[in-house]
């Protein structure tokens, strides 16, 4: 037997006379057996890689130089750092996550790598902490259609900081334009399952996060147990 770690496998008595039968049948010891099987269930087990931090630089360092777009899709697949897709991080900038949180939903990072990332590689800095309702004080002017030189002068903005809230609020927009596109083909009331069978093929993690995060919003109510509507103001539009 090689020399390695060793694990304790609980059977059935049932299971475990069954094992030894089949050991003996095959003239081999019954680790041997055990081992045998282990091997066999995991060899089509496809693991996400592993990467060293030089292996990371490495990739990201070659990926600019071809002029590479990372989308979340391909992050997820080949298990790389979400932040590196700027789209992924203006989404999350527009769902108003910190930095923490940010790192958080990568998948563990350091805050101080995101952020870094973030001004180095996307051009994004933290916006100015404002109170939350100086925050909609500025939507509000925005959506008024005040320019970025009034939000500048009024809130005490620098040109950076005053932009920042334009392209938020326009990453806003655009995701509640995804919503009525996507609510449109919603017959509501709706549970979470017709949601996920309707938006998301039956794939019902991505529907549950869909909904809280839209509840959040105020997009959707909930209308009785396991039953979601419009929020007024969509039913109207």
């Amino acid at each position: 037997m090689p020399v390695g770690p060793t694990i304790t496998i609980t059977l059935t008595r049932e299971d475990h006379r069954r094992a030894e039968k089949a050991a003996k049948r095959l003239a081999i010891p019954l680790e041997v057996l055990a081992r045998n099987a282990v091997i066999t269930a995991i060899e089509g087990v496809k693991l996400k890689p592993e990467y060293t931090p030089q292996q990371l630089t490495w990739i990201h360092r070659k990926g600019r130089a071809e002029g590479k777009v990372w989308t979340e899709e391909e992050l997820r697949e080949r298990n790389l750092p979400l932040f590196w897709s700027k789209a992924w991080v203006e989404d999350q900038l527009a769902q108003g996550n910190s930095y923490a949180q940010i790192a958080l939903n990568a998948g563990g990072w350091q805050v101080v790598a995101v952020s870094t990332h973030l001004r180095r590689v996307h051009g994004i800095q933290k916006v100015h902490r404002k109170t939350e309702a100086q925050k909609e004080a500025i939507r509000a002017r925005i959506q008024q259609g005040a320019t970025r030189e009034e939000i500048m002068r009024e809130f005490e903005l620098s040109d950076f900081g005053a932009g920042q809230y334009f392209k938020l609020e326009g990453a806003r927009t655009e995701l509640q334009l995804r919503f009525l596109q996507e609510a449109e083909k919603v017959p509501w009331p709706a549970t979470r399952e017709q949601i996920a069978d309707i938006l998301f093929g039956g794939v019902k993690h991505k529907a549950n996060n869909w909904v809280s995060v839209r509840l959040e919003r105020g997009w959707l109510v909930k209308v009785a147990y396991g039953q979601y509507e419009l929020a007024p103001e969509f039913r109207e539009s």
